[in-house]
């Protein structure tokens, strides 16, 4: 895509302006645009911690105040090929990568503000958009995000910038001269 294409879509809801300014109000997260068509992803505020293996899960979700709930062993979980119905699916626990049966945190509160929380082996991820329109990031969604950054701090020896290794993360790496 052409440099004045994207520049089309990544600035089709907010100005530059309007995202340059978010990124400078904001320490840790970062305005990621969605990748669209048919991924069915939104626009939304991210921030990402790296891991050492489950306990740094563990430490860094006690430092957020977040409670993770252990999937009592052999627990069913899906196995590849074999097709379930949405029902069916919906029963199994969605497990976090590598552990040793920790459920996904998914949707918490985080200094009271909706946040997802979703972990991988190696990284947190916290995002969050904006409640009345969840594909879409809004002034409010800036504000909540600087309510959730206060809890971060004792973790800013531990973020990844980017969040996202994309063009569709606006941080220092791709778009410096929004800093300036």
């Amino acid at each position: 895509m052409s440099d004045d294409r994207w520049n089309l879509y990544l600035f089709e809801r907010h100005d530059r302006q309007q995202i340059a300014q978010w990124a400078r109000r904001l320490r840790y997260f970062r305005f990621c645009r969605a990748v669209g068509g048919h991924a069915n992803d939104g626009d939304e505020l991210l921030v990402a911690i790296a891991l050492q293996a489950e306990a740094g899960l563990v430490d860094a979700c006690a430092t957020l105040g977040i409670v993770l709930d252990a999937v009592a062993p052999g627990s069913p979980q899906p196995v590849a090929g074999v097709a379930y119905t949405a029902e069916e699916f919906g029963k199994f626990a969605s497990l976090v990568p590598g552990s040793l049966g920790i459920r996904q945190p998914g949707f918490v509160e985080l200094a009271g503000q909706a946040v997802y929380v979703h972990a991988q082996a190696n990284r947190l991820e916290i995002s969050l958009s904006d409640t009345d329109s969840p594909y879409e990031v809004s002034e409010a969604a800036v504000r909540s995000a600087e309510r959730v950054e206060a809890l971060l701090a004792p973790l800013a020896g531990r973020l990844i910038d980017p969040p996202r290794a994309s063009r569709h993360c606006v941080c220092p790496a791709y778009y410096p001269d929004m800093w300036n």
